[in-house]
């Protein structure tokens, strides 16, 4: 397992988590090609009211699948945990428990997200030049969430086993079939909405069903069988105690944005359009920093539990040293180059100047989000999901959203993008005394790997 796997208790902490976290980068790269992708073929070739489109319903796909994708996050840290305190057992049960969860309740969430999809986007008030394109994009978008499931619960395990560089290769090969069928079905075949829809769906069952046949055979240890379902009731509480926070985080963050997502629809399709492809730019000037995040998480998931803390001083300190140095890099690098990157999307001068006011007010202010992002990624990693959690929700709901709704009351829809920054700080005064104060070092999850050996040694010499 080790051969196939990175130990990240041995070594030095910033070269281990740079190795490690850069297939993850990379990994992200491909997988935001999806949505880049997506949006500069129908932008370019279909409409604007196209581009919209495809962008409208982002709140409420990953509402309907946050919560199930963070109790597989909340599995990783469980993996990288166990697999710090040498307990491969456990690895095994964790694995087992999470695919099987995962997979039963896929199908008739499925059917539930298609049923809510048109009522949804009329809640968001979605304008109706983009309604029913809207409409079909999603519902043909969860037909996918099956593929979707299976694929990041698999890709979460094997991160959590320090192995980040075959997921990677997954996305590569995935993204690569998804830009080539995109092209096919909107360009030469010209299905518009539908044709990128359908790219998506494909895409994610050749990257569920390529990570079934890796851990089959580049994991033998883990036991995998595809219809041996199994749930440890131990392993799955575990489970929930660091996932369901996330996954609830991420639900009611999902559900802010569609809150907020009426004072964007209010402006029109340019403005919509504009705003969706900003998104998309935004998503590559954070992801060095997303990309350490998770490194992080399971660098100090792997070294708690190995009962390593000064291991994890060590590289939290040069990780967020590095994150924030990349971060401050990718801003002065893209806003000089804001038009041109616009430009990959639209033709519109008035789509590209939307997308800019939103550029220009987001970026400049990463730093104080990569400094969050650290944090939660840090206490993830110790197991310590509700303070991150806590935090992100206050940032949410008592900053952001009645920020959104001041700013486009008073002073227009450009400016209601300083809700941003506004949030970010809100949520950093509280992950940083909660961090300084230190007890999130003691919250672990599973035992550390002193004390698994205490409770097998009795047992060793009973044998």
């Amino acid at each position: 397992m080790k051969q196939a796997s990175n130990d990240l208790t041995r070594g030095k902490p910033l070269s281990l988590i740079l190795v490690f976290s850069l297939p993850i980068l990379l990994g992200n790269v491909f997988q935001q090609l999806y949505t880049v992708v997506d949006g500069m073929v129908v932008g370019k070739h279909v409409s604007t009211e196209a581009l919209a489109a495809v962008g409208a319903g982002f709140p409420i796909t990953y509402m309907l699948t946050s919560i199930f994708l963070g109790i597989g996050l909340g599995a990783s840290v469980l993996v990288s945990q166990y697999y710090g305190a040498g307990n491969m057992p456990k690895v095994r049960q964790v694995f087992s428990t999470m695919h099987t969860f995962l997979l039963l309740i896929s199908i008739p969430l499925t059917l539930l997200a298609i049923l809510t999809a048109g009522p949804f986007l009329r809640l968001i008030d979605v304008p109706d030049d983009i309604f029913e394109p809207s409409k079909l994009y999603m519902i043909i978008y969860y037909l996918g969430m099956l593929a979707q499931f299976g694929y990041n619960v698999n890709a979460s395990i094997i991160q959590g086993l320090g192995d980040s560089r075959t997921p990677l290769y997954i996305l590569v090969a995935s993204s690569v079939l998804h830009i080539a069928l995109a092209w096919l079905l909107v360009v030469v075949v010209p299905w518009g909405v539908a044709g990128v829809a359908w790219s998506t769906v494909i895409s994610q069952y050749f990257s569920w069903f390529l990570s079934v046949i890796v851990i089959k055979r580049k994991y033998p240890q883990l036991e995998f069988r595809f219809f041996n379902l199994k749930i440890d009731k131990k392993c799955f509480v575990d489970s929930l105690k660091v996932g369901l926070p996330i996954g609830l985080q991420n639900a009611l963050f999902s559900f802010g944005m569609m809150v907020m997502q009426p004072w964007i629809n209010r402006y029109g399709s340019v403005y919509i359009a504009g705003y969706n492809a900003a998104v998309k730019v935004d998503g590559f000037v954070f992801m060095p920093v997303t990309s350490l995040t998770t490194a992080i998480t399971t660098f100090v998931g792997q070294n708690l539990g190995a009962g390593r803390q000064d291991r994890v001083k060590q590289g939290i300190r040069a990780t967020t040293i590095l994150a924030i140095g990349l971060c401050i890099i990718m801003c002065a690098v893209v806003l000089p180059l804001k038009d041109q990157l616009m430009g990959l999307f639209t033709d519109d001068p008035a789509v590209v100047e939307a997308g800019n006011a939103y550029l220009i007010r987001v970026i400049p202010l990463y730093i104080i989000s990569t400094m969050q992002y650290m944090l939660i990624g840090i206490l993830r990693g110790a197991g310590q999901s509700l303070v991150p959690t806590i935090s992100t929700l206050i940032s949410l709901w008592l900053a952001r959203v009645p920020a959104a709704y001041l700013l486009s009351t008073y002073f227009g829809g450009e400016n209601m993008h300083w809700c941003y920054a506004i949030g970010w700080v809100v949520g950093l005064a509280v992950l940083i005394p909660y961090y300084y104060k230190g007890k999130w070092r003691s919250g672990m999850v599973t035992p550390r790997r002193d004390a698994v050996r205490e409770e097998e040694t009795p047992d060793a010499a009973n044998d």
